[in-house]
């Protein structure tokens, strides 16, 4: 017991710097990035897009192109890329219900699509390319879907999709 009343002064003082040093933290850095979480949604009219620097263009959805698992059906989604020297690579592709809750994303790491059908995502090429999408759902999932590709600054485009 005495050597907490010999360091209560400096313990005190310690606590103080813990919690301003926590406190800078989330002023700094955590509550702006917060603030910043507000996505601007573009919903794509034509099937056809201007992303990341490039033009891409929703060619079609096909259910059931790869074997999936008991229980699952698979929905790929295969877009073209007009790649160019502005182009930049898109951020991650997401599937979610019109009308629910749910929202998948690309399974192109669990289902066993050939290398030659294409990207899995928008990528920095000079010439056009072919995009594939491939995700996992339950046999309850009936669509319509949005197709959301991430892109800069915070802007998603979003594609309705009807395999």
């Amino acid at each position: 017991m005495t050597w907490l009343r010999t360091h209560r002064l400096a313990l005190t003082a310690l606590m103080f710097c813990v919690a301003a040093v926590a406190g800078v933290h989330l002023w700094l850095d955590v509550m702006p990035i917060a603030e910043r979480q507000e996505k601007t949604i573009t919903v794509v009219e034509d099937d056809t897009t201007e992303i990341a620097g490039q033009e891409l263009t929703l060619e079609d959805a096909r259910w059931d192109e790869y074997p999936s698992p008991d229980g699952t059906r698979v929905v790929s989604v295969h877009m073209r890329g007009s790649g160019g020297p502005d182009s930049a690579s898109c951020g991650r592709v997401t599937l979610s219900e019109v009308h629910g809750s749910r929202t998948w994303l690309d399974a192109d790491d669990v289902i066993d699509v050939p290398y030659d059908a294409g990207a899995a995502y928008c990528m920095n090429e000079s010439e056009p390319y072919d995009i594939i999408s491939v995700f996992l759902v339950p046999d309850d999932a009936e669509g319509p879907f949005f197709l959301d590709i991430d892109g800069e600054d915070r802007a998603v485009t979003r594609f309705l999709i009807e395999p």
